[in-house]
C-alpha cells in the first residue's frame, strides 16, 4: 500500500509551484475562505456557542438602525442607487470568485496531465459552470445553517430562557453532535461535488448526490486528507506570524524613534507596513487557494478513477501483522 496523501500533496505543491498563472484565480477563490473542513469546525462550534447572543445583536441592531431610516425627499433616490451599486459590486465580486474556483478545479485538473490553459480560458470555463457551483454552495450553507436556525436555535433560546444549567449543557452537547460533524460532511461532499461539475458535466443536483455518495464511500480518507491539510494550514499560520512581526517591526521601531522630532513619519511607517503585510496576506492567501484546491481535485481524480485507495490509519493496521512477524522472528 503506497501512501496516497504524499503523493497528491507533492503534485499540488509542484503544481502551485509550476503553474502560477493559477494564482490570479487564487485570489478570488481566497475569498471562500482558505482552510480545511477542520477549521470550517472551529468556526462553526464559536457559531453555535455565540447564536443566542448573535440573535440578541441583530434585534439590537435593527432596532437601532430602522427608526434612523430616513426616506423624505431625494434621499430616496440616493439611497436607491447607493445600494443598486452595491449589489452590483457584490455581484461582480461573486461572479469572479465562483468562476475562479471552476477555473481553478479545470487548471488543477490540466496541470496534473501537463496540459496549460490561458487565464481567460479558465475564466470562461469556470463562467460556464458558475450557476451548479453557486447552486452547489448554496445548497451546503442552506442545509448547515438552516438546521441551525431553524431546529437548534430555537432549542437554544427556549432552553437557556429557563435557566436550567444542566438542561443548556445537553442542548449544546446535542448541538456539537448533530451540527459540527454536518458541517464537515456537506463541506466535503460539495468539494467532490464542484469537481464533478467542472471536470465531468455533471448537473447541480446530481453532482450533490454523486459528491455525497463518494464522500460516504471515502469517508476516512477525506477527513484524513482534511487534517493533513489543516496542519499545513497551521504551519503556514505560523510562518505568516512571524513574516508580520518580521515586516512590522522594524517600521514599527523607527516609528517610534523618530515619532517626537517628525510625527507624520510613524504614521508614513505605518501605513507602509501595513500595505506590505496585506500584499503578503493575498499571496499566501492565493497559493494557499492553488495548493487546497488542487489537493482535493487530485484526490477527487483519483477516487473517480475507481483505483485502490487506502486511508493512512488502513495501512497502519494492515502493516502492524507483519511487523509484529518480524518481531517474533528476532
Amino acid at each position: 500500500m503506497t501512501s496516497l496523501y504524499r503523493q497528491l500533496l507533492k503534485k499540488a505543491w509542484y503544481i502551485t509551484r509550476k503553474f502560477k498563472y493559477l494564482w490570479p484565480l487564487g485570489i478570488f477563490v481566497a475569498f471562500l475562505g482558505n482552510g480545511s473542513e477542520y477549521q470550517v469546525l472551529f468556526k462553526q462550534t464559536a457559531n453555535v456557542n455565540l447564536q443566542p447572543d448573535t440573535v440578541a445583536v441583530w434585534k439590537e441592531n435593527l432596532n437601532a438602525i430602522l427608526p434612523a431610516l430616513n426616506f423624505s425627499g431625494g434621499r430616496v433616490f440616493s439611497a436607491s442607487i447607493s445600494l443598486v451599486f452595491g449589489l452590483a459590486v457584490l455581484i461582480l465580486l461573486l461572479w469572479l470568485i465562483i468562476s475562479s474556483l471552476g477555473g481553478l478545479i479545470k487548471g488543477a485538473a490540466a496541470a496534473d496531465k501537463e496540459e496549460r490553459y490561458k487565464f481567460s480560458m479558465l475564466i470562461k470555463e469556470g463562467h460556464k459552470k458558475f450557476w451548479p457551483i453557486l447552486g452547489l454552495n448554496i445548497i451546503a450553507k442552506v442545509i448547515v445553517y438552516g438546521i441551525l436556525i431553524l431546529i437548534l436555535t430555537p432549542l437554544m433560546l427556549a432552553t437557556f430562557a429557563q435557566g436550567n444549567q444542566s438542561a443548556n449543557l445537553l442542548v449544546i452537547l446535542l448541538t456539537f453532535l448533530i451540527f459540527i460533524p454536518l458541517t464537515v460532511i456537506v463541506s466535503l461532499a460539495t468539494k467532490y461535488a464542484s469537481a464533478g461539475v467542472v471536470l465531468n458535466n455533471e448537473k447541480m443536483w446530481p453532482a450533490f448526490k454523486n459528491g455525497w455518495r463518494m464522500f460516504s464511500a471515502n469517508w476516512l480518507i477525506s477527513l484524513e486528507m482534511a487534517l493533513v491539510i489543516f496542519i499545513i494550514n497551521l504551519l503556514v499560520g505560523l510562518a505568516f506570524v512571524l513574516l508580520s512581526v518580521i515586516l512590522f517591526a522594524p517600521f514599527f521601531f523607527f516609528g517610534v524613534v523618530y515619532t517626537i522630532s517628525s510625527p507624520s513619519l510613524f504614521s508614513v511607517l505605518i501605513y507602509i507596513s501595513i500595505t506590505l503585510l496585506l500584499i503578503a496576506s493575498v499571496f499566501v492567501g492565493s497559493g494557499l487557494a492553488v495548493f487546497q484546491t488542487s489537493s482535493w481535485t487530485l484526490l477527487y481524480l483519483k477516487l473517480a478513477s475507481g483505483a485502490k485507495v487506502y486511508s493512512k490509519i488502513v495501512r497502519w493496521v494492515a502493516m502492524m501483522p507483519s511487523k509484529f512477524k518480524k518481531r517474533e522472528i528476532e
